[in-house]
């Protein structure tokens, strides 16, 4: 492979996605649909391609996080809703109409702006009411369900539905279940009294993966996911999921060398061997993804053995200790994120060693690396962004 695409690449598994999809359904009540998130161009997979996969699969809702990534769903051919998660500014009502995004309305300065452009462009805007139950980033407070109430009434748009965001579903840290409970019970809270108001809410939702693992009371009428898709679980503190990772990160191995007791490795000489080593040269480094963070911490798999980084991350490439890998060698092909040989290293696994969150580790990798999809064992594309024509 190493050969064909080049110094580094990604592997996306299709059927990895299909049965982690199927996975997850199994999971949620009759009635409640699944709301693909594949914003960050699906956690660095390619938006286009995954909602075009999932499309196939029945899904029909998706979520981003900017009108471009929406826009960019809608001329990929991509029916369905689409829900944009972020800001988009007042002035593109038009645009969004036009593409069919439904827009997130933040608060009632904002949904009123909205409105009013949106009449001037001659349009309706679909939109939803995000409610910040304690995450404290977007949304109408729970506690004040009269501007929630006036913005639903706004002529320009046609509100289908509410949400709120769970800030503690996916870690461990003492209070978090209670947090969480707290946020459900204020988002109850908030639908009665709208309903007091003579306004019906629409269609609710709360989960993201972790909330979709582990609280089924708050599955409601969908569910918002992302990471479950491509392989990770989310949540802590329950047995995990069979998911099935969909991604692997590969690099091309540059050269292998030896060097001697006392030599320096990399920048700032933050590893002296302790004795003759033999180290090689991998093509990735942190301006493809890879993080400086794991200097002299990280891992990676070849010929089925781990080989750690030694020194300093570079910006476009990396050194590995291969002393105990004696047929390592120029060409070879080392897993970076995945599996090989018998070994895993996980998205999970490549978070904690930094430590960071997962969905960072995925959307880190940026379009400097070509992605290819495999399905049935079989690669079917390569999408290279850099337009580069390997028969030069």
């Amino acid at each position: 492979m190493s050969e064909l695409i080049g110094r580094a690449w990604i592997e996306i598994d299709l059927d990895r996605i299909g049965e982690n999809l199927a996975l997850v359904r199994r999971h949620l009540p009759k009635g409640c649909s699944l709301m693909a998130v594949v914003k960050a161009d699906a956690y660095s997979m390619g938006a286009v391609k995954i909602a075009r996969y999932l499309a196939g699969k029945g899904v029909r809702r998706f979520a981003v996080a900017t009108l471009p990534e929406g826009a960019a769903l809608r001329r990929a051919g991509i029916e369905g809703e689409i829900l944009c998660l972020g800001y988009t500014p007042p002035r593109f009502a038009g645009t969004l109409a036009r593409f069919g995004i439904t827009q997130t309305l933040t608060e009632l300065p904002y949904a009123k702006k909205l409105a009013s452009a949106a009449l001037t462009a001659g349009v309706s805007v679909p939109a939803q009411v995000a409610v910040d139950t304690g995450m404290h980033r977007i949304g109408f407070s729970w506690a004040d369900p009269a501007s929630a109430a006036e913005a639903y009434r706004l002529r320009g748009l046609f509100v289908t539905g509410a949400f709120t965001h769970f800030s503690s579903a996916d870690d461990g840290s003492d209070g978090a279940d209670e947090y969480c409970q707290l946020q459900f019970s204020r988002f109850a809270s908030f639908q009665k009294a709208m309903e007091e108001r003579g306004v019906s809410i629409g269609e609710r939702h709360m989960c993201n993966s972790g909330g979709t693992q582990k609280y089924g009371c708050a599955h409601f009428d969908a569910v918002r996911v992302g990471l479950l898709l491509f392989g990770a679980n989310a949540a802590c503190g329950i047995e995990p999921w069979e998911l099935k990772q969909a991604i692997s990160v590969k690099a091309a191995v540059a050269m292998v060398k030896p060097i001697e007791k006392g030599a320096c490795v990399s920048y700032s000489r933050t590893y002296t061997a302790p004795e003759p080593r033999r180290v090689a040269t991998l093509c990735i480094g942190y301006a493809d993804g890879y993080p400086r963070e794991l200097s002299n911490r990280g891992k990676v798999i070849l010929h089925g053995k781990w080989a750690p980084v030694l020194g300093r991350v570079c910006m476009d490439q990396m050194i590995v200790d291969v002393t105990g890998i004696p047929e390592a060698k120029a060409g070879d092909t080392a897993t970076v994120l995945g599996e090989g040989g018998g070994l895993s290293l996980g998205i999970n696994d490549l978070a904690a060693l930094q430590p960071t969150a997962p969905h960072e580790v995925l959307t880190r990798f940026n379009r400097r690396l070509p992605r290819c999809y495999f399905e049935n064992g079989a690669l079917r594309e390569t999408v290279d962004y850099t337009d580069f024509d390997v028969n030069l």
